[in-house]
């Protein structure tokens, strides 16, 4: 079993494929990468950041790749550094695999991440249009779905419609993230078809870089590993809010991004 996962590099600072590497290859998914961009250090937290897009680099690897005859059980996109890098991960989902999931990472909290464009959220949307699976935070999702409830705790339909209006645009299978709640908390809402799930998590009232990648590299290897899509989520809500936890209670600095010790221990004692 190996998969293809096309993120970032992060030189400092735990995010992308510092997160999204060790985690698969703990739920023991052999993965092959595809650096989408060099960066000094993640984004959230640091300013005059070193970042190279590499979209020279990917098409080149891409054709090492064919002239190989390698394919990936699956295709996992993340962090893209320009509009262009979208035709190259089209491609690649067709050429490589027959599963595409993709985060469609472009920002947080009611904001663009500092390296995100318009255009690029633009092109995002026909990514997403293309993927099998996807996984937008919050944020994401009202940028995707151009619904903007702000930042009020959501109810039963605001979600459905929300939910609705992503299935529409392709995906039969994804989760919103991080979704604030009127109930109290924070929850993950996902759908399968027609079916919605929502799994409630405690708010811990900080957001810690790298966390949304964690939860997204947990799904897309425990799917990749056969199992059930929804039983999925629930792990990885379960673990990825253990991690978020666990970094504040040691008093981990945010802008370093989640701690992935812990989440090592946890991986080997639920999943393996």
């Amino acid at each position: 079993m190996a998969v293809l996962a096309i993120h970032d590099l992060s030189c400092y600072a735990k995010s992308s494929l510092t997160v999204v590497l060790p985690v698969l290859e703990a739920l023991e998914v052999e993965t092959a990468v595809l650096p989408t961009a060099l960066l000094s250090t993640q984004s959230d937290g640091f300013d005059d950041i070193f970042v190279s897009d590499e979209h020279k680099a990917m098409t080149e690897i891409i054709g090492r790749f064919e002239k190989l005859s390698l394919s990936f059980e699956g295709v996992y996109s993340g962090f893209l550094s320009s509009a262009e890098e979208i035709e190259t991960v089209l491609y690649a989902m067709k050429r490589f695999s027959s599963l595409s999931f993709v985060d469609p990472v472009m920002g947080d909290n009611g904001s663009l991440y500092q390296t995100v464009d318009e255009s690029l959220c633009s092109e995002m949307r026909r990514l997403v249009r293309n993927a099998d699976i996807i996984t937008p935070n919050f944020t994401e999702a009202m940028l995707l779905t151009e619904l903007d409830d702000g930042f009020a705790p959501q109810g039963q339909r605001a979600i459905s419609d929300q939910i609705s209006v992503l299935r529409s645009l392709g995906p039969e299978r994804g989760v919103i993230t991080g979704i604030p709640l009127q109930a109290g908390g924070r929850g993950n809402a996902a759908w399968e078809g027609k079916e919605i799930r929502l799994y409630q998590y405690e708010d811990e009232h900080v957001s810690f870089p790298g966390s949304g990648d964690l939860f997204a590299s947990l799904l897309f290897g425990l799917v990749i590993k056969g199992n059930s899509f929804f039983g999925s989520v629930g792990h990885a809500t379960q673990i990825a809010s253990f991690a978020v936890r666990e970094s504040k209670r040691r008093g981990r600095e945010r802008r370093r991004g989640v701690l992935l010790s812990p989440v090592m221990d946890e991986i080997r004692r639920r999943m393996l």
